[in-house]
């Protein structure tokens, strides 16, 4: 019997539900939308969802509660802006940047796990590709308006 012998006995729990993907999905405006969490209608019907990016943080839009101060001052430290103030303006060009990716139907991929995190508002995780093909959170990222940080799949 070989070192991982046993590991094939062990139960599947940590195992995700595999991602559904829906083609021609739409970006649906709202107020508390930011780059990594924004509302979305699936193609499949008239079901609504907001959903939050797996694997990326961006700016944030607003500053309504105390948790999200404390985040807007971690974020000033990481994006190097000495005014924590500015991070609003940064976060509002990340949305506006996201909404230009998303002005085409694109594909969410989400298995509907919650995200509920600070928000209020029920949020799933999900993954976006563009009508381009290219992976809404990786543009961020390289586009330096988003963090590599988060929950992973």
């Amino acid at each position: 019997m070989g070192i991982f012998s046993g590991v094939m006995a062990l139960p599947l729990a940590g195992i995700a539900d595999p991602l559904q993907p829906f083609p021609g999905s739409t970006y649906v405006s709202a107020e508390f939308n930011d780059a990594d969490s924004f509302q979305v209608r699936l193609k499949d019907g008239d079901q609504v969802e907001v959903i939050r990016l797996y694997f990326v943080d961006s700016p944030e839009t607003s500053l309504s509660s105390e948790s999200d101060r404390r985040r807007v001052l971690e974020q000033a430290r990481y994006f190097g802006l000495e005014d924590p103030r500015d991070v609003i303006d940064f976060g509002k060009d990340a949305r506006e940047f996201m909404e230009k990716q998303l002005k085409k139907p694109f594909t969410v991929y989400t298995a509907f796990a919650r995200a509920q995190g600070r928000s209020q508002k029920p949020r799933i995780y999900a993954m976006v590709k563009t009508d381009e093909g290219a992976d809404l959170a990786t543009l961020l990222v390289e586009n330096g308006l988003a963090r590599a940080k988060g929950i992973g799949r």
